[in-house]
């Protein structure tokens, strides 16, 4: 841990350092909240988050500090902090490593991540789970002309932050998210274990990954005084991400089997999420470059599923504009095919200036059934609006 701090103050002190920040301004609105179904109609955040590196003049190291940090009007639980990265990573010939505390992604559909599961979500930081919170770990990665082979080692876990209580799109029941329970032993000290083997094939890019620890996914268990205490159980999954290019089509592919080592509330299970995505290049005397995407998400626990994706449909449009400003659109429909329930989703991007991008994310949710695992967001539409500064 100490060798992890001076890590830190070396990046953030030294001559030699290259230094990034992003300030963003984010304001929040929840239009439809019923008086009574939560305190916040509107709140408003102010995050900065840092980015230092350094080769520290050597040819096969570089070291990196992402710390982050954010205030709520509403303050509480709204504001936090974490370091995102802290790492240093080793190079040398047809190998990597890499020490610390680091983020990783795996996936490739556009409308959820399936086999993305090293880190931890990070709700505090929005609703559809791309944020993720910072993971220690120890990867090894052999590299082939066409692939790559990564061991990972995962000590530690962190537990995920549930919004509170008096949030709109908070969970409808009361957690004690200070009292989880574990399926493994030694709780949070349970070093887990991952690999994946990824690369590309002509027109194939794949990824075949396993993980082996503690559920970033918590159960929910019933206490006697009406309260739900998270469950966190050990698992092995199995995770698959295919992508297909043929021209202006792009077939994707994310499926998983996931098996526990401890009892679990549902059992193991099998989900999947395919789809493609068609791309109109050059439209408007080539102002912007248009896609066409379809996604269908399935999950062999049915109803007993804990996530609402379970048979659903997702089905979009994505434009690309070919301009100096990088300006993207991206809007669709999520559609559950047992119960015609929907919700309606927009994200759009715009450069601003020359240091600034302006970002609106909106989503709203339709007909929702009073049996759909999204009933308790009826009334929480919402339009996040944010200002992202560059320096």
């Amino acid at each position: 841990m100490l060798g992890i701090f001076a890590l830190a103050s070396s990046l953030s002190a030294g001559a030699d350092v290259d230094r990034q920040f992003e300030l963003s301004l984010q304001g929040q609105f929840f239009p439809n909240i019923k008086s009574g179904s939560a305190d916040v109609r509107q709140q408003f955040l102010t995050g900065l988050e840092a980015e230092f590196t350094s080769d520290f003049d050597s040819d096969h190291l570089i070291g990196t500090f992402l710390p982050y940090g954010r205030i709520a009007s509403t303050g509480g639980e709204m504001n936090h902090a974490d370091i995102r990265e802290l790492n240093l990573l080793y190079t040398a010939d047809n190998w990597e490593a890499i020490g610390g505390i680091s983020r990783v992604f795996w996936g490739v559909t556009e409308s959820g991540h399936l086999v993305d599961i090293i880190n931890q979500t990070d709700r505090l930081e929005g609703f559809d789970g791309e944020d993720k919170l910072g993971q220690t770990m120890v990867r090894a990665s052999r590299l082939f002309d066409q692939s790559v082979l990564d061991l990972y080692v995962l000590p530690g876990f962190r537990e995920r932050a549930f919004l509170p209580s008096d949030q709109p799109l908070a969970l409808p029941f009361a957690i004690e998210d200070d009292n989880a329970l574990y399926g493994a032993r030694n709780g949070q000290q349970h070093v887990d274990l991952a690999a994946r083997f990824s690369g590309y094939r002509g027109i194939i890019d794949y990824g075949l990954s396993w993980f082996n620890g503690t559920s970033r996914d918590p159960e929910f268990i019933a206490q006697s005084n009406g309260t739900f205490r998270p469950r966190y159980p050990l698992i092995n999954q199995w995770g698959l991400d295919l992508q297909l290019t043929l021209d202006s089509w792009l077939w994707k592919l994310e499926a998983i089997h996931r098996a526990f080592e401890t009892d679990a509330l549902t059992g193991d299970f099998s989900a999947g999420i395919g789809g493609a995505e068609y791309t109109i290049y050059e439209l408007a005397d080539s102002l912007f470059d248009l896609g066409l995407l379809a996604e269908w998400h399935v999950d062999s626990r049915d109803d007993r599923a804990t996530v609402p994706l379970q048979n659903d449909l997702f089905a979009g449009i994505r434009a690309s504009f070919n301009d100096t400003q990088s300006s993207e659109f991206l809007a669709g429909v999520f559609s559950d095919l047992d119960d015609s329930s929907s919700s309606f989703r927009l994200e759009a991007s715009r450069r601003v200036l020359d240091d600034a991008r302006i970002t609106l994310e909106a989503q709203s949710f339709i007909d929702v059934d009073p049996n759909n695992a999204i009933s308790y967001l009826q009334d929480s539409d919402f339009i996040v609006l944010s200002l992202q500064l560059f320096f």
